[in-house]
């Protein structure tokens, strides 16, 4: 389950769907704990999920790396054509190391681009779970000044 979802339903049985008694809200404490046993159960899944954001980067980083060794062959390959034809060899060399020098950039650019999406997968991931986290826990603080004031209100009856 999503757990924006799981926390969005606690925060809305806690402020709107519980009774008020007396000016403040009762809760069952059984439906609390079952909802909060589902946010914990839910948050594995988020941590799945930025797994499967460092396997993708480490995809694409693979495929960044055969992408750079292909060009740096394909570079290799072009200079060794170059360099055989006789009256062409000296702007062989010469084409052979923009070739190279070029492959490299690109390659440095491939990993470049890779690790800044996983690094903004993880920081948007990252943000997300502390929004819940506050979430939660300012439910739970509800929770506890509800409770406190609710016994307060029994101890002066």
């Amino acid at each position: 389950m999503d757990i924006e979802f799981l926390v969005e339903r606690l925060e809305r049985y806690i402020l709107e769907e519980s009774p008020k008694f007396l000016g403040s809200r009762t809760v069952n404490d059984e439906e609390v704990r079952n909802q909060l046993k589902q946010i914990r159960e839910a948050i594995p899944e988020e941590v799945h999920q930025a797994h499967e954001i460092i396997k993708q980067r480490e995809v694409v980083l693979e495929q960044a790396r055969q992408e750079a060794d292909r060009i740096l062959a394909e570079g290799r390959a072009k200079a060794e054509q170059l360099a055989t034809e006789h009256r062409l060899v000296q702007e062989a060399q010469n084409q052979a190391r923009v070739i190279v020098r070029r492959a490299e950039r690109e390659a440095t650019g491939l990993r470049a681009d890779a690790d800044e999406y996983v690094f903004d997968s993880l920081s948007q991931l990252q943000g997300e779970l502390t929004r819940l986290l506050h979430v939660v826990e300012n439910g739970l603080q509800k929770l506890e000044a509800d409770r406190e004031r609710s016994i307060q209100t029994e101890g002066e009856a």
